[in-house]
């Protein structure tokens, strides 16, 4: 618990600091407000911290490309590492911090950073705690339970208010479906456990922030969405490599009400989409014993992130056809159809014969 609330604390902007250079609990906070505040309304500034969270949310939806015809359940807590680089530091194509960029000695005019209603703004240091951060993860509790190969996924996290974090919740809803049991049968029996899925990811996350000496609180209200074609392949019966290529977006919005320790009010309104885009993802999946399913793997997109589900766990209920049985039985079928659509001499047709042999033996006399 302890963990959790130092990395939500610090995702949330305690900037506390102990050099004048870093930026301040206020100018951390002021980039979220767009009524015209000296130095406010900085998108750029916070862009990455969307990015990031839509980079580990939109991980971890997919354990396996197959998805048995069986009733089964999986759950686990999944947990996707992003490493916070020099995208994240700097504004493009400049030396200008973000939020987890570095501290500046001073405080420059830039005509290339907007903000607020003033064509020149300040540039503003890094937040110290957001800098000491070299990898960004979030807190992800997953269940999911699937038959006839399509699968609904639920997951979700709830904290109580912890010190200057005042409201924490996520929730999350997915859909997958695996398309293998319509071809696997056709396919040559050392390319039997190739399969397909299509599957889609959506989270929502709310979180509530009061800076010490504050009254008030910053809302930001997130949500992601993935769309991705999953391939996998077994090479042995416990282990499957998947290989996935997907969309993915982010979107932050900011709320609530701050007044500061000199009753300068803050109203965060500011809304700043992520940079996520096209995903490729390749992972490995593992069956261990009858239920142990961890899985890990790396993504690569706008962030390059890692997937280390090792907390995961799956059980089926009963033993899918192979796709030996499956062929057979489709041959029965078509084997079936044929001989009842095959023409049979009827009645009449009988009747046609013994007339025409009547006939023939009249003439005959």
């Amino acid at each position: 618990m302890k963990k959790i609330k130092f990395f939500l604390t610090a995702l949330l902007f305690t900037f506390g600091s102990a050099s004048a250079d870093w930026a301040s609990i206020y100018h951390s906070i002021i980039a979220f407000d767009e009524t015209g505040l000296p130095d406010g309304n900085r998108p750029g500034y916070v862009q990455p911290i969307i990015t990031q969270l839509g980079t580990v949310l939109n991980g971890n939806w997919v354990h396996s490309a197959n998805v048995p015809q069986s009733f089964s359940f999986d759950a686990g807590l999944p947990i996707t590492l992003s490493p916070i680089t020099d995208k994240d530091r700097k504004y493009t194509a400049s030396n200008v911090p973000t939020i987890f960029g570095e501290n500046l000695p001073t405080y420059n005019y830039n005509a290339n950073i907007p903000c607020s209603t003033s064509p020149f703004c300040h540039e503003i240091s890094g937040n110290e705690t957001l800098n000491s951060l070299g990898l960004f993860s979030y807190p992800i509790a997953q269940a999911a339970v699937s038959y006839y190969h399509a699968r609904v996924v639920l997951r979700g996290m709830w904290l109580p208010a912890i010190s200057e974090l005042k409201a924490f919740s996520l929730f999350g809803f997915g859909l997958q479906y695996s398309f293998g049991y319509l071809f696997q049968y056709a396919l040559p029996k050392e390319l039997q456990t190739l399969n397909v899925s299509l599957a889609f990811g959506y989270n929502s996350s709310s979180i509530g922030y009061t800076p010490e000496d504050y009254t008030g609180q910053l809302d930001l209200s997130v949500s992601s969405n993935i769309f991705q074609m999953v391939i996998g392949y077994s090479p042995l019966s416990f282990i499957e490599v998947m290989l996935s290529l997907g969309y993915e977006t982010a979107s932050m919005k900011s709320g609530g009400t701050l007044v500061s320790p000199t009753n300068q009010t803050i109203l965060p309104t500011l809304s700043v989409d992520g940079t996520n885009g096209f995903r490729l993802g390749l992972e490995v999946s593992f069956t261990l014993g009858n239920s142990y399913h961890p899985v890990i793997g790396a993504n690569f997109g706008t962030r390059t992130s890692f997937n280390t589900n090792i907390l995961y766990f799956k059980q089926t209920f009963g033993t899918d056809p192979t796709p030996e049985e499956i062929a057979k039985k489709k041959k029965i079928k078509k084997e079936t159809a044929e001989k009842e659509n095959r023409p049979a001499m009827t009645e009449m047709d009988y009747s046609a014969f013994d007339n025409s042999t009547d006939s023939t033996k009249t003439d005959g006399n």
